[in-house]
């Protein structure tokens, strides 16, 4: 093929040099090898609608012409669906776009991939990232190619009526498709990502968490007592449906705190409970079900979005979306988060029952290993007339904030029933449910896709 690139672009010179001679520093870009048997149609738009406007300060008539100047070329070689890319009057429009309003090239940019249908579309199970390793770029340029030859047989029809369902059939069913030594692009991207975070140089709180890395790379089926830990989400949820009462502040009303204490046998301090703030269980439970997005305050009410709904009869989204949300606060309370559920995975059965020999709690344990990697709260700057004590006191008020973070984790998964022997010296167990939801969490959070910061 490269000898017919070459024979293009000297028929291409006769007719006129400066034509071929832009072909060739385009083709230069694409393939600098100029095998056009590795160029795709994802790369190719790409090129003309994103990197040709962006990286190369020329004037919209200079990239008309290349991008003409590419699809004589292409028509030469009688690459007629690769020519039309580079002289359709969307891609005229859009390089003519990016000069009068960078934000809306971008945005036409955006919306022009994706009605090709070549753009890999984000799953349920991946979403892509963009920030990437190798695994995951030679999967999303495979996908691409894949959908590329979907659409020109006809199995993908973009703009007709359920193409993007199809599309993200096919896209799955490539993904998923195992190699030769029996690992899927999905299983490969995978253990890229959750090998990077456990690495991260910026979160050495995890790297005590490797012993996990085959159970994290592999994640967690939902476990058929899914349904019963999920009970105190479901229920709060069934209350919202018709709206809950909210104080002046935003609490959950005395009465609904009281109802839900009387089922599922939580203990308050004072007992029965006078506000939500006196039942931990309840804090925890109204905290997530905010961060899943599924319920919102409207007045003084807490009430059902859509999203809450569409969880509320479905006990694999509701476990899910809970093990999702768990570990979407970022800084330092995701790293609470992550810590504690590596302590609890990490620790034997045996070391949870009533002779467990004398150790710090598992909220001292966390923060030390959150204190030893570098993490601190957030503080207000010291001045320099302040004396020792009071830095000492300061000291000790954010030691406070990190066993706050840690704790509130802690309660999350006692409102859900996962843990076992916490009442000794504050060190628990995982149930076997409990486990599952760790793993859940923390798979969730180490294959979650990277962004360029």
């Amino acid at each position: 093929m490269r000898e017919a690139v070459t024979c293009a672009l000297a028929e291409l010179a006769q007719r006129d040099e400066r034509i071929a001679e832009s072909a060739r520093r385009a083709l230069d870009t694409l393939v600098p090898d100029h095998d056009i048997e590795r160029l795709t149609q994802h790369r190719l738009q790409r090129f003309c609608w994103y990197e040709l406007p962006v990286r190369f300060h020329d004037s919209a008539e200079e990239r008309l012409f290349a991008v003409r100047s590419l699809g004589r070329l292409f028509s030469l070689l009688q690459l007629h669906r690769y020519a039309h890319v580079c002289t359709s009057a969307e891609t005229v429009t859009l390089l003519t776009t990016y000069d009068e309003d960078h934000d809306t090239g971008l945005a036409m940019y955006e919306r022009l991939m994706w009605e090709s249908g070549v753009q890999p579309p984000d799953l349920p199970e991946l979403t892509w990232g963009t920030s990437v390793g190798e695994a995951e770029i030679r999967a999303h340029g495979e996908t691409a190619a894949a959908l590329e030859l979907a659409v020109s047989l006809g199995d993908i029809r973009p703009g007709r009526y359920g193409w993007r369902p199809a599309q993200e059939r096919f896209a799955r069913s490539f993904l998923i498709q195992p190699d030769g030594k029996g690992l899927s692009h999905l299983d490969r991207i995978r253990e890229e990502r959750v090998r990077a975070w456990l690495g991260s140089s910026s979160h050495p709180h995890r790297q005590r968490m490797w012993p996990l890395v085959g159970l994290l790379i592999a994640g967690v089926d939902v476990p058929r007592t899914a349904d019963r830990a999920m009970e105190p989400l479901r229920a709060l949820l069934d209350l919202a449906e018709d709206g809950i009462a909210l104080t002046q502040v935003g609490y959950l009303s005395p009465a609904v705190v009281r109802r839900l204490c009387e089922d599922f046998g939580w203990r308050s301090s004072p007992e029965p409970p006078r506000s939500e703030t006196d039942c931990t269980q309840v804090i925890a439970l109204h905290q997530l079900l905010r961060s899943m997005h599924a319920v919102r305050r409207s007045g003084r009410r807490l009430v059902l979005t859509r999203r809450g709904r569409r969880l509320r009869g479905d006990t694999e989204a509701l476990w899910w979306a809970a093990a999702g949300a768990a570990c979407r606060a970022g800084g330092i309370e995701r790293a609470a988060v992550e810590t504690l559920l590596g302590i609890l995975l990490d620790r034997t059965p045996q070391g949870t029952g009533s002779h467990a020999r004398r150790a710090e709690s598992d909220a001292a344990a966390a923060e030390r290993v959150l204190v030893e990697s570098g993490w601190t709260p957030l503080e207000s700057p010291v001045s320099a007339g302040r004396h020792a004590a009071t830095r000492s006191e300061t000291a000790e008020t954010g030691s406070d904030q990190v066993r706050a973070m840690v704790m509130a984790v802690n309660w999350l998964l006692e409102a859900l029933d996962l843990l076992v022997g916490g009442e000794v010296e504050g060190r628990g167990g995982l149930t076997a449910t409990g486990r599952a939801f760790a793993l859940a969490c923390l798979h969730r959070s180490a294959v979650a896709p990277r962004a360029v910061v």
